[in-house]
């Protein structure tokens, strides 16, 4: 067995980036593969067209097509429906739940190209193949499309009209991170109390929090009093979208005074946290996304099955990130996925719901774990470095894919990066250096263990990295963004 399993995810090609659904925040109601969509025309050629049918779709045929706007671009995409495992009801369903909402669906249409920066054609091991289009006129966009495709969709990208003459690399992202980018590092505040609030615990009475999507204010208190939502929406992709349903008019659990205030003690543990940011129409940009803490009747009542199993801890959210409660004004979110004081009180609501809906065990262990990318990165297992990509004789650490932000160099054997808090400095890191949100991107060739202009080395606190041995294996690992890896391989020390 390899040291590191690879596990696959359906992505969704953005004009821009790639991201999967469950990168919606810590309490995001869906988890990989909602399935997407990119756009339109066909340079390398198109997909044939293919009447719909009850089977599947017919060598060289498609079943359909499904249109809608791109919730982050704002541009057009659209996703052909290629591969002999769909039938028409489940590619309807699949553009259905498309991210940011239903797309529009055509039995037997062909994506229209309008301007394309490029096609994306996955293969899967299902017979669900298809063709995502990706459409715009921005050439900057043109690394990241084709980034998106190759590394997250896993498929084969070919360039369109736009994109035909870019060369991949350099220029700063126009999208990428996740919501917003550069991705703003966490960073923690502390805050005299909003008047009429008791004092806090921190330092002179203040109120001290983390600006982190993982991040809680103190018990009681509102999340956005003490943290920018503003630099919390470029650490997850958001997107507004309809609730899973309102709660109906005379519903018993209306009634129930106890109930309510378990309803009520989660809510206030919710809007305590960054989940907040994305999850309220008071604060999301364009409404909430898909469940808000303030919507009417019972909150709980918006949140997907999908969710409920990640809020209750029935399926994996560790790729997401997590602080330890002491250092997050006591709220955990190791257990269970939505951060709180009382994982026993909050579990125990959570699984009541599962039950109430009818849900079992085995319903749960159908949903994958959250985090889409995330996952797929914590498990990927690098190959032989190629091109170029190393650390050469004279020093320098090079790369291929464009300008980067992170840059990493480990033993061979240590774990994947991951993401803030937690999982972004791994064990076996032996230089790791970042470019600040606010500054320009680094184009490959800085200096091992050198620290000029922008750069900030965060591995080793201080200090040089101790030398690469000679004939000795590392791993370079080294991100557009985020969550956005360019180069991810292993090189021997000259």
């Amino acid at each position: 067995m390899s040291r590191r399993s690879k596990i696959g995810s359906k992505g969704v090609l953005l004009g821009s980036v790639v991201v999967v659904s469950s990168l919606a925040g810590a309490c995001s109601s869906d988890p990989a593969g909602a399935g997407g969509g990119g756009t339109n025309a066909a340079a390398g050629g198109g997909p044939a067209t293919g009447a719909e049918g009850a089977g599947g779709a017919a060598a060289g045929a498609a079943v359909g097509s499904c249109a809608r706007v791109n919730p982050f671009s704002k541009g057009s995409e659209c996703k052909q429906y290629t591969g002999e495992g769909w039938t028409g009801e489940s590619a309807h369903a699949d553009c259905d739940a498309s991210m940011g909402g239903p797309g529009a669906f055509t039995a037997g249409g062909v994506c229209a190209p309008a301007s394309l920066l490029g096609r994306c054609d996955v293969a899967t091991d299902d017979g669900t193949s298809y063709v995502l289009y990706s459409e715009g006129d921005d050439a900057a966009q043109c690394s990241m499309t084709r980034t998106g495709c190759e590394t997250f969709a896993k498929g084969a990208f070919t360039p369109g009209p736009v994109c035909a003459g870019a060369t991949g690399g350099g220029g700063a992202p126009t999208g990428g991170g996740y919501g917003t980018v550069p991705f703003v590092q966490p960073y923690r505040v502390c805050k005299d109390p909003v008047p009429g609030e008791p004092a806090g615990h921190g330092e002179a009475g203040q109120v001290c929090t983390w600006t982190l999507i993982s991040g809680s204010t103190e018990v009681g208190r509102h999340y956005e009093d003490y943290a920018a939502c503003a630099d919390v929406l470029t650490q997850r992709p958001y997107w507004p979208a309809p609730a899973r349903e309102a709660t109906a008019p005379g519903d018993p659990r209306l009634e129930d005074a106890a109930y309510l205030g378990e309803i009520a003690w989660a809510k206030a543990q919710v809007e305590a946290s960054a989940c907040v940011c994305c999850h309220a129409d008071r604060l999301a940009p364009s409404g909430a996304s898909q469940w808000a803490t303030d919507a009417e009747g019972i909150w709980l009542d918006g949140v997907r099955d999908s969710g409920l199993a990640m809020m209750a801890g029935l399926a994996d959210s560790t790729a997401l990130g997590a602080f330890p409660a002491e250092d997050n004004n006591g709220f955990d979110r190791s257990v269970v996925g939505v951060p709180t004081t009382d994982v026993a009180r909050m579990k125990a609501l959570l699984i009541a719901e599962w039950a109430r809906r009818g849900l079992t065990d085995a319903d749960a262990a159908k949903v994958p774990p959250f985090g889409g990318p995330l996952v797929d990165q914590l498990s990927y297992e690098p190959g032989p470095c190629k091109d170029g990509q190393g650390v050469t004789a004279g020093g320098a650490v090079t790369w291929t894919g464009g300008e980067a932000r992170y840059v990493y160099v480990l033993e061979a054997d240590a774990k994947n990066p991951g993401v803030p808090p937690n999982l972004d400095e791994p064990a076996g890191t032996r230089w790791f250096v970042e470019v600040p949100n606010a500054a320009p991107a680094v184009a490959t060739g800085i200096a091992y263990g050198a620290v000029a202009g922008d750069l900030r080395q965060r591995v080793p606190a201080s200090g040089a990295p101790a030398a690469l041995q000679a004939g000795a294996t590392y791993y370079l690992h080294v991100l557009k963004d985020v969550g956005f890896p360019l180069t991810r391989c292993l090189f021997t020390a000259p």
